[in-house]
């Protein structure tokens, strides 16, 4: 079978292309930079050079596909040009939806985010929930657009629906920004790990490989229209590092920062890009999303698609040894 898939050479993207191509897939990857070592490498997997901005080259690649993943994203907490993030995650959008039905392909699976729901109080958030504050996160308020997007164009009669995946984590590339892997990997080494105050704040970790397999899943078995929470194990950040170091045998230390003292390290980020240009890790406006509660229910996706869990202690094991690798660095 033929796929379209954009968003490659991502971590969770590279990671499904590489399984679909395995699989004996052709797969038609849109890259920006055809050079790029994050770009995934098979014999079935075939490289457009272009971009989710460019209706002409879109269509050349998806020309003859079956199925569509859509993955690319822009992730970045600020930019130089606030509109990029609407750009990319918006308009791209459009642009393959449009492509998509011109195409006749047999369905999408668009990637959105958990952070689309939001926060949660007691229990965990499931697809219907409604979002109980609003969007300090630009990236956030740009994939929920998507999604209404998404959705309005299945109600035109095209095949698409959303996976919502939440804290991503497991073997895979490199990948740019501060995530699990990055902060696991920094704990083993310095010993040393940053969490909100209290450590009792919980969010929701998936390991990568169900969140590939449920993509997959939701491609085969989701209902068109639907929203599918591809989560994990919910766990407090200082219970999930704790658990790491026990797995490790790293004596690290966990620290607790205020929201006072997280404010500050913004405000250095903020005055460390005026003056060297390198982007934060986190704006001010960001703050508030830190000192929260993330759980999400991933029942919707367990008994429509069959989607699984992999035992958190399984999966960390599994991450650890790859983050301890020398070929990762």
């Amino acid at each position: 079978m033929k796929i379209f898939i954009t968003g490659g050479t991502g971590y969770l993207g590279h990671s499904l292309s590489i399984k679909l191509a395995k699989a004996g897939h052709s797969i038609q990857l849109l890259v920006r930079n055809p050079d790029s070592n994050l770009i995934p490498r098979h014999p079935n997997i075939h490289v457009f050079k272009g971009d989710i901005h460019d209706p002409a080259i879109i269509a050349r690649a998806m020309n003859g596909c079956n199925q569509v993943f859509h993955m690319a994203a822009a992730v970045k907490c600020r930019t130089k040009d606030p509109d990029e993030i609407f750009r990319t995650n918006v308009e791209g959008t459009f642009h393959v939806l449009e492509a998509a039905g011109k195409e006749s392909v047999s369905r999408i699976v668009y990637t959105s985010t958990c952070g689309v729901i939001g926060s949660c109080i007691k229990e965990p958030m499931t697809e219907n929930d409604p979002r109980i504050s609003g969007f300090s996160f630009d990236y956030e308020l740009s994939k929920k657009i998507a999604e209404d997007m998404v959705m309005q164009y299945s109600l035109k009669g095209l095949d698409t629906l959303v996976a919502s995946p939440s804290k991503i984590y497991g073997p895979g590339i490199v990948s740019s920004g501060y995530n699990v892997n990055t902060a696991l990997r920094k704990f083993l080494k310095r010993g040393i790990a940053f969490i909100p105050a209290p450590g009792s704040y919980q969010s929701c970790f998936a390991f990568i490989d169900d969140v590939v397999n449920g993509h997959l899943l939701a491609m085969e078995k989701g209902r068109t229209g639907e929203k599918y929470i591809l989560g994990g194990v919910n766990i407090s950040y200082r219970d999930f590092f704790n658990l790491a170091g026990e797995i490790s045998g790293h004596q690290g230390r966990i620290i607790q920062l205020s929201k006072k003292a997280v404010k500050g390290w913004a405000l250095l980020q903020m005055l460390n890009q005026m003056i060297s240009g390198s982007p934060p890790l986190f704006t001010i406006k960001a703050i508030d999303r830190l000192f929260c509660n993330y759980c999400f229910s991933s029942d919707k996706a367990i008994h429509e698609l069959g989607y699984r869990i992999t035992p958190i202690r399984e999966a960390l094991q599994q991450t650890i040894h790859h983050l301890n690798n020398p070929l990762y660095a």
